[in-house]
């Protein structure tokens, strides 16, 4: 009964026993310092009244400093109370996430059972990637995104801000952004960041520094150098180059909260356009290590300790010695088919004289039912790997979330625990992975309103594929001007001729 029980919780904890049965309780006091909505979720996902002190079944939150992991967490759930100990408010809510599964998921009736549960991540980064550089969110579905994170005991929320077809920001006293009808401002995306601080989700903006940069030079002719791989643009690298990224960083990194941040510098799939007023001997390399010295420089004027973040591209992504400790390199890959070049990556990108790491899984643009296989691979094979931060959900293209609702709840389970005992755990075949997964997640949907397919879809708004409507009166449209100028991807073919 035990493991029947325990494959609702999601995703699975490290450790977990059942025990006796005791009547369920009628109301719940929560005991120590929680959020607001802590209280909330018991009414509104656990449908449990909350009581007094004296009259109510008592949840305890218990700092513990004996627990070394920052998001490990001991939940012990008896008949007479239940005690949550943990050594940070991230493990805290990890710990309360599993409190509610087990009230909202996995008890029915009038019966619960005993519990104890030992539990951490096997990764300290598991982010979701979103593409506002190629579809459109508005900031109430990002912060419902932000949301169900927390829900899935994800910890960071990757923004891809803008690339050749989009740019999902509008610049204080700049123009690009203002051609897109739905780009977040500036004030916007503090509020944003303030809001996912909340749910102890980190917002990581990546800003495009060398290709995919069609949308500013829509309105920076001047700074466009030429084609890159897939057809985007690339800048031409001068000093006025700098001088935007510069602006652009100094924006982005005084509107973030914490003393420590990562931000994403992007650097893949550019071809090189060197103006004539440079050295000749400058490299690909020496704009990687200018832009991260730019990304420390306005650190500093903040008093923030910052990350760069970059692509591994294609063929990898060289990175000045002198600058390595400062840098995580994301190698990517987001077909199951391609199992065995994801193992040479893990192999290349792993050892303990090596720079830190990030894997870049979930799902490319092509992926039109969601994606998971991929990034159980990662996860999977990379769990040994000494130099690895973590795992990166991509969700490129589009924003139809609630259709591919997978690729992020299945890859949460890996990101967390990707040794899991459940039987599903190890299904090759989609169909039935489905059949296994989808009333799971159907059932976590039902209790976790904040992932209802129609209240994602009534924030999002209008479907956007790759800088194009979908669907409905626009279908075919391009969303911005910058759109019918980027031709990264053939996919959006269909698209035009609708």
């Amino acid at each position: 009964m035990g493991n029947c029980l325990s494959e609702k919780l999601w995703p699975h904890p490290r450790e977990i026993e059942f025990g006796k049965a005791f009547p369920r309780p009628e109301k719940i006091f929560l005991a120590g310092d929680c959020p607001e909505h802590y209280w909330d979720d018991l009414k509104k996902v656990a449908g449990i009244a909350v009581g007094g002190a004296e009259s109510a079944f008592r949840l305890a939150f218990v700092k513990d400093e004996t627990i070394k992991g920052e998001e490990e967490y001991i939940l012990d759930l008896k008949a007479s109370e239940a005690l949550l100990r943990a050594s940070s408010p991230k493990a805290f809510q990890h710990g309360f996430q599993s409190f509610l599964q087990l009230a909202a998921l996995v008890f029915r009736g009038n019966e619960w059972r005993e519990a104890r549960i030992h539990d951490w991540p096997a990764y300290r980064c598991r982010c979701f990637m979103v593409d506002l550089g190629r579809s459109v969110y508005s900031l109430p579905l990002l912060k419902r995104i932000v949301r169900i994170l927390a829900r899935l005991k994800m910890n960071m929320l990757h923004l891809h801000l803008y690339d050749d077809e989009l740019c999902g920001i509008r610049f204080d006293g700049l123009p690009f952004g203002k051609e897109n009808p739905y780009s977040l401002s500036i004030p916007e995306l503090k509020e944003l960041a303030a809001y996912a601080a909340g749910y102890n989700v980190e917002i990581v903006p990546e800003m495009e520094s060398w290709g995919h940069v069609g949308s500013l030079v829509f309105h920076r002719h001047d700074l466009a150098g030429g084609i890159g791989v897939y057809g985007g643009s690339s800048f031409i690298i001068k000093r006025e180059t700098f001088a935007l990224i510069e602006d652009l960083t100094e924006q982005i990194v005084e509107i973030f909260p914490g003393r420590k941040g990562t931000v994403h510098f992007g650097m893949d799939e550019a071809n090189w356009y060197l103006d004539r007023s440079m050295p000749s001997a400058f490299t690909p390399a020496d704009l990687l290590y200018k832009v991260c010295n730019i990304l420390e420089k306005t650190g500093k004027k903040h008093d923030r300790e910052l990350t760069m973040r970059v692509w591994a591209d294609h063929g990898g992504r060289p990175v000045p010695e002198q600058i390595q400790d400062r840098v995580i390199i994301e190698p990517w890959n987001y077909w199951n088919a391609n199992a065995a070049k994801i193992s040479e990556n893990i192999v290349k990108y792993s050892g303990k004289d090596k720079m830190r790491w990030i894997m870049g899984a979930g799902q490319g643009m092509a992926a039109h039912r969601g994606a998971f296989h991929a990034t159980r691979a990662w996860c999977r094979g990379a769990l040994n790997s000494p130099n690895l931060e973590g795992v990166n959900i991509t969700f490129w293209g589009w924003n139809n979330l609630a259709e591919k609702l997978v690729t992020l709840f299945a890859g949460a389970y890996y990101a967390w625990n990707p040794l899991s005992p459940a039987d599903f755990a190890n299904i090759e075949d989609y169909e039935r992975f489905d059949a296994a997964v989808m009333p799971v997640m159907h059932l976590w949907q039902s209790r976790f309103r904040d992932a209802f397919p129609d209240a994602i879809n009534r924030d999002r708004g209008p479907v956007v594929y790759n800088g194009y409507y979908m669907w409905g009166e626009n279908h075919g449209r391009p969303v911005a001007p910058t759109a019918h100028l980027a031709e990264t991807f053939a996919g959006h073919d269909y698209v035009n001729e609708c």
